[in-house]
């Protein structure tokens, strides 16, 4: 379970960031509030992305492990990655405004 946690990783951080500013933008539509919830959970987010590209890459640096493993870690950084990419693609109108 806890491998495909960290697999699947980048993929619940984007889906939950997705789900929370569509309940935010349903709850509060274009208040201030809004504005500030959509940046701390994006910041957020991108904290969570980034643990997971150092852990991934930390996994990759050592060394010790098996071809498994290392693809594993490999993909996990790949969807970490696309996730930081569409998490700030997302909260980015927040971010600007």
């Amino acid at each position: 379970m806890r491998a495909w946690a960290f697999l699947l990783g980048g993929m619940i951080v984007w889906t939950a960031h997705f789900f929370l500013l569509y309940i935010i933008a349903s709850i509060f539509l274009d208040t201030f509030l809004a504005r500030v919830l959509t940046i701390i959970i994006t910041l957020a987010c991108l904290a969570a992305d980034g643990a997971l590209l150092v852990r991934a890459a930390r996994l990759l640096r050592g060394g010790r492990t098996d071809e498994v493993a290392g693809w594993m870690a490999s993909f996990a950084g790949l969807l970490a990655a696309l996730s930081l990419v569409a998490v700030l693609w997302q909260g980015l109108p927040a971010l600007l405004a």
